[in-house]
């Protein structure tokens, strides 16, 4: 459930257009922009040091309207320690509601679809959907401060647009840093030309994780099973259990 935790927070933390400092991220974004379309794909490599690798792929599968009459995307992710997805160790599907037009609604999701392993894929019930996306990621409140004195805040600045190599070839990005007293804390790589979350690279120095693309296409189709009509769906006590606190998360979210 890690990658499930992982592109809840990614879905919500991504800058949006109307929301990023910085003119030159706005401006590199008006280039050319495109709405996710079926058929996008992206995977990513995420390092975290030493032989702590594994890949994670995002692709946009299907489309239709979600309950709320909604038009939405079905979403397929997959984790595993290989490019290709051999064997994978996790496969996620998600229906989505579109944003303003070219993102996703965090807070849209209708439909989930769980596969751990080598188990068969279950959807979620309603009721452990809800709990999942209401409770999880929940990032824990930092802790307040001594009487009369206030935490420094953050600094997020965004640099010029640059061209930026990655294993998936070099892509034209704008970089975002969050720094605090001076110290670049973490450091995301923006760009129009990577589908889905217009993500091409996030760094964070002092822990050494980084995560990058490192392919990416527009000819994508599923290739996670549903699940039979008649298969239980999970239900909230099981949700509970399975879904696992992101330490690592909390730590970034919160420096």
């Amino acid at each position: 459930m890690r990658a499930l935790a992982l592109v809840l927070v990614l879905l919500g933390a991504t800058p949006a257009p109307a929301s990023v400092p910085g003119k030159s991220l706005m401006d590199h974004l008006s280039k050319g922009l495109r709405t996710t379309q079926v058929g996008d794909w992206v995977t990513y490599k995420l390092d975290g040091g030493g032989a702590r690798v594994h890949y994670w792929r995002l692709a946009v599968v299907g489309e239709e309207k979600d309950k709320k009459g909604r038009d939405a995307l079905w979403l397929e992710m997959e984790t595993g320690t290989h490019p290709a997805m051999r064997a994978p160790l996790s496969q996620i599907r998600m229906l989505i509601a579109r944003g303003n037009g070219t993102a996703f609604d965090p807070e849209g999701i209708t439909r989930l679809v769980v596969a751990m392993g080598f188990d068969k894929p279950q959807e979620y019930s309603q009721e452990a959907l809800d709990w999942t996306l209401t409770k999880h990621p929940s990032p824990q409140a930092p802790p307040a401060a001594p009487a009369g004195r206030l935490p420094e805040p953050p600094v997020v600045r965004s640099g010029q647009e640059t061209r930026l190599m990655t294993p998936a070839g070099t892509v034209t990005a704008v970089p975002i840093e969050v720094l605090y007293r001076s110290t670049v804390v973490k450091r995301t790589w923006m760009s129009r030309e990577i589908p889905i979350l217009q993500l091409a690279k996030i760094e964070i120095p002092r822990i050494s994780h980084a995560m990058e693309v490192v392919e990416y296409g527009v000819n994508a189709r599923s290739r996670m099973l549903l699940p039979d009509p008649k298969t239980p769906q999970v239900k909230l006590e099981y949700a509970e259990k399975a879904f696992p606190q992101l330490p690592w998360l909390e730590e970034e979210t919160h420096e």
